[in-house]
């Protein structure tokens, strides 16, 4: 499966889970009417028909199952399929981290970060993240209350497994050439312009590219051209882009 399939796969299945307005319950991953946070993530790999091999928690997700786990700096960091979880560190009120992953615990590995909820990206614009919390919810920014924050995201491995270990980003290639020329991405509203795996909508925005970012062209074209911005390549709209010193303005 490519990576697109396995997100569509995965979130069809978290979807299912979430219709069934199961209880929460730890642990329980929705299939026998209860579920839990990480058990919403750990239940629809399962219907996946994967295998979740590890203990059943956040924590553990968060130190073994991750491809690659980051801070959350904005909404512009995540992508539709992104796990996120919120951490609580040593000094923050609440901490809970379980004995096994502290100092001289089984899987202590330095980071003494307490995971202790996790939920998934449905969708980036507009954000929602899909969770269990008292009852299963959907929330539509990242700071939904001030003390509870989703601040740490990342793709599960055993979904990059699935798609075939190719990693969902598409990174440019030093030696790939550009067309040449600069643009400058422009728009009448908003603050950033989504850059894209393929040339079409949906789901498979990489990053949302700020207003006024000057980017590489590689390939112009009427309706998208293909991009380079820092270390990622994709397709933008060309409406959204202004070329640099031609003197033609827009595409």
């Amino acid at each position: 499966m490519t990576w697109v399939e396995v997100v569509n796969k995965f979130l069809s299945k978290v979807r299912e889970i979430f219709a069934s307005n199961p209880k929460r319950r730890e642990p329980g991953d929705g299939s026998d009417g209860t579920c839990d946070c990480i058990g919403l993530i750990i239940g629809a790999i399962r219907r996946m028909g994967l295998k979740w091999t590890g203990i059943h928690g956040s924590n553990w997700a968060a130190r073994k199952e991750f491809y690659k786990l980051e801070p959350i700096n904005s909404v512009s960091d995540l992508e539709v399929g992104d796990v996120v979880l919120k951490g609580c560190p040593p000094s923050k009120k609440g901490w809970d981290l379980p004995a096994r992953y502290r100092q001289g615990g089984k899987y202590y590995n330095g980071d003494l970060t307490d995971y202790y909820h996790a939920g998934v990206v449905d969708s980036v614009v507009p954000l929602q993240i899909r969770h269990m919390a008292t009852k299963m919810t959907i929330d539509k920014k990242l700071d939904h209350n001030k003390n509870s924050v989703w601040n740490y995201h990342g793709k599960l491995r055993i979904l990059v497994n699935a798609a075939g270990g190719h990693l969902p980003v598409p990174i440019l290639d030093p030696d790939t050439p550009t067309s040449g020329c600069q643009a400058v991405v422009v728009a009448k509203s908003g603050g950033t312009v989504n850059l894209r795996r393929n040339p079409k909508k949906g789901l498979n925005v990489i990053k949302r590219v700020p207003l006024k970012t000057t980017v590489d062209v590689i390939t112009p074209g009427d309706t998208w051209a293909y991009i380079k911005y820092g270390n990622l390549t994709g397709y933008m709209m060309a409406e959204f882009l202004d070329i640099i010193g031609d003197g033609k303005g827009e595409y």
